[in-house]
């Protein structure tokens, strides 16, 4: 009986420690390619990374529904509370930080539909679906793979959240799309792959320093920076 407790205690251990990991992802923004990481302590502590090559530098941090901004100015740290720059988030890269195509932000799904197909991506089965959706009255349709993998919901779930953290945080932000957004949290289903703008390279469940996500602690304070942010 106890042997058999001390396993099962194991295995709820083993179950709670594989929410934690690192997903990779590839797309396209205004018609150039980007690829961003994603890292999550759990679903609602993450940090978005831009590949070292793209033009945008910096990362973003999730933790307790904040959401924090931390670049490089003249070769000084510099970390902003979104909330207090909602106004500035568009020139900071913020959405190509999420992989959000700009052409998507404002996203009315019309209908979605499994085409009974599947799709294996990064080496995760899924299910293909039709999307047609609409922006500004203008009809597109794309394809979209979903996925009941665990580790897909995983990564998911921690990537909507912090697209929820952002669109509360950054009213001058619309992110639409709640009709996807509700069969996703609903079924639990795992995005791989939104047409060519958003895409899964690689996936894995593992442990990641908590110190991750965490700002870096600076007093670094920038000359006339209220001015400087209401120009941009």
């Amino acid at each position: 009986m106890l042997k058999a407790l001390f396993f099962s205690m194991l295995m709820l251990l083993a179950a709670s420690a594989s929410a934690s990991g690192i997903a990779k992802f590839k797309g396209m923004d205004g018609g150039k390619p980007y690829i961003l990481s994603l890292e999550y302590l759990d679903q609602k502590t993450s940090r978005i990374d831009m590949d070292s090559e793209s033009d945008t530098t910096g990362y973003l941090l999730f933790n307790n529904r904040q959401a924090q901004v931390v670049s490089s100015y003249q070769g000084n740290t510099l970390v902003m509370d979104l909330a207090s720059m909602n106004q500035m988030a568009q020139s900071l890269g913020v959405m190509k930080m999420l992989g959000i195509d700009s052409e998507t932000l404002l996203v009315h799904v019309i209908s979605m539909k499994a085409t009974g197909k599947k799709e294996t991506v990064a080496g995760i089965s899924g299910e293909i679906y039709n999307i047609i959706w609409s922006r500004n009255n203008v009809k597109q349709q794309d394809e979209l793979v979903l996925s009941r993998s665990q580790l897909a919901w995983d990564y998911t779930a921690a990537w909507i959240d912090a697209i929820d953290v952002v669109s509360k945080a950054s009213p001058s932000i619309k992110i639409k799309g709640d009709e996807l957004m509700s069969k996703v949290k609903k079924d639990k289903l795992g995005i791989l792959r939104f047409g060519n703008r958003f895409q899964l390279v690689s996936a894995r469940s593992m442990a990641i320093n908590p110190a991750r996500f965490v700002a870096p602690d600076t007093s670094f304070n920038i000359p006339g920076l209220t001015d400087l942010l209401g120009n941009l």
